[in-house]
């Protein structure tokens, strides 16, 4: 690892044509100047407090898109995984339990299909269903 270490810091002195220099060579600490005798923090979670998470986290399962939700339950209607997007978890478990039929896929088609023709005031109305039931 030393050597790989070595070999960066050789290559980070070598003089490199910048283009606000006119084509002068410069050195690459005169043309990124960067402050190395603080630690570079990463990470910064500090915007994540637990209010700001639970509110994200309503904010997906109360509000599924639409073409999101559609597709899931084209492709995978038969194992009831559109239904658990939209937050239908009865129905999900159902589609599991009998997926072995195929009738869950050929639902989860139909469903799909008039899911992705709903005009956004059908999407919410259908939402809003899903809401009350719960």
């Amino acid at each position: 690892m030393g050597v790989a270490v070595a070999n960066a810091q050789n290559s980070f002195n070598t003089p490199v044509a910048d283009e606000n220099t006119n084509g002068e060579m410069v050195e690459m600490s005169e043309a990124i100047p960067v402050d190395m005798s603080q630690p570079m923090q990463l990470t910064d979670a500090s915007f994540a407090d637990e209010q700001a998470v639970q509110s994200l986290l309503s904010n997906y399962v109360d509000n599924p898109k639409q073409t999101t939700a559609a597709i899931l339950n084209i492709l995978l209607g038969d194992f009831g995984v559109g239904h658990f997007y939209t937050g239908q978890t009865l129905r999900g478990v159902l589609d599991i339990i009998f997926c072995w039929t195929g009738i869950p896929a050929i639902i989860g088609l139909v469903e799909g299909i008039i899911w992705l023709t709903d005009t956004e005031e059908e999407w919410a109305a259908r939402v809003e269903g899903w809401k009350n039931k719960r």
